[in-house]
């Protein structure tokens, strides 16, 4: 008799430290996933400030398209340290239940979104020049679709913890978003070979809508990798 309860005393110590481990390591993870949605937050506004660049072009308004310009990018050096700060806290951290792998590779993936819409501004404003009025508004067009994707995404991040499947089809949908930043790219790069037009204005336009292509690019493999979390986690459930 006192064999079998000092085994069972045993087995609930043992249970009870491995429950322990798991609310610790809950816990610390929840606490990533906080700072990571203050990141996409911060990703959202960037891109935001990115349509409001585009939105001045489009206008003519160039000082307040180099306010807006200036304004990304110290909001893209926050998110810079904000990247800094996860990934730290990543590494130091104990027991995660999600990847620490994949939250790496997510953060990563966030701080590149914020990286090509601050190109992308930097490109605009770095000389004044004009284009026809169909490429402008389609500028604008691919500015606010990159704008959708990245909103869905900071919602599939934000739905991660309460509900994994939802959150994987929030992430799907941002690569329908990216496809269509795809289509407005191919009809602006049509445009840009048909029009009659000097060298600098060609190569900074190509590289304009090539960053505005990458902004979407980045958010899909931002979803891929929230895809990729919910497969694992619901793996074993």
């Amino acid at each position: 008799m006192a064999a079998f309860l000092k085994k069972l005393k045993m087995a609930l110590s043992g249970a009870s430290v491995e429950g322990t481990v798991r609310d610790l390591g809950m816990a610390s993870e929840q606490r990533t996933l906080d700072q990571v949605l203050k990141m996409v937050d911060l990703v959202v506004t960037i891109t935001e400030r990115l349509l409001d660049v585009v939105k001045f072009y489009c206008a003519d308004a160039a000082q307040a398209m180099g306010e807006a310009a200036a304004e990304l990018d110290q909001l893209e050096s926050r998110a810079d340290i904000m990247k800094r700060s996860i990934l730290a806290s990543l590494a130091s951290a104990g027991f995660f239940p999600i990847s620490r792998a994949d939250l790496f590779r997510l953060v990563v993936g966030l701080d590149r979104v914020a990286n090509y819409a601050t190109g992308a501004a930097d490109r605009i404003v770095m000389r004044r020049f004009d284009l026809p009025a169909e490429v402008n508004h389609l500028l604008e067009e691919m500015a606010a679709t990159d704008l959708k994707a990245v909103r869905k995404l900071r919602d599939a991040i934000l739905t991660m913890r309460p509900n994994m499947r939802e959150a994987e089809a929030l992430a799907e949908e941002v690569d329908g978003i990216e496809g269509e930043v795809d289509d407005i790219y191919v009809k602006i790069y049509s445009i840009l070979y048909e029009m009659d037009t000097d060298f600098k204005t060609f190569h900074q336009l190509k590289a304009i809508i090539e960053r505005l292509e990458e902004v979407a690019d980045r958010a899909a493999d931002c979803a891929e990798t929230i895809r990729l979390i919910a497969v694992r986690h619901l793996e074993i459930q």
